[in-house]
């Protein structure tokens, strides 16, 4: 298990680091100062579900830390992922318009962040 070679204490510094990750690649998708600000909404629901359900499952801390940090850090790379089509939704939006992004495409975003999440939790864990 890879994640036993970092304490406790250096996950967390993992989790705040990957924490924010979320609102840096929100900003980089919209380019706005107040979304970012609203995106750390994520991570503090993150946290707080993750660990708290973690203990409930009897899941030790550091276990509970890696799953944090890993689904974090899915959904940024997923927000990086379709930036261009969050941009020209954001566009057409202003001007009034609708736009549709094609649901292959969702679906194959979708897919690939849950693989990249369980290939890296796989080789976590």
């Amino acid at each position: 298990m890879v994640a036993e070679r970092l304490t406790v204490g250096q996950w967390w510094i993992v989790a705040f680091a990957v924490s924010a990750l979320v609102p840096a690649a929100f900003y980089f998708c919209l380019r706005s100062g107040k979304g970012a600000a609203y995106s750390l909404v994520a991570p503090a629901l993150g946290a707080l579900a993750v660990l708290g359900h973690g203990r409930l499952r009897g899941h030790a801390e550091k276990e509970a830390l890696v799953i944090f940090s890993v689904a974090l850090l899915s959904v940024a790379l997923l927000l990086v992922a379709i930036r261009p089509d969050v941009r020209t939704y954001a566009e057409k939006a202003r001007r009034g318009e609708e736009h549709v992004i094609p649901k292959w495409k969702v679906n194959l975003y979708a897919a690939l962040t849950l693989a990249f999440a369980v290939a890296v939790m796989v080789l976590l864990l």
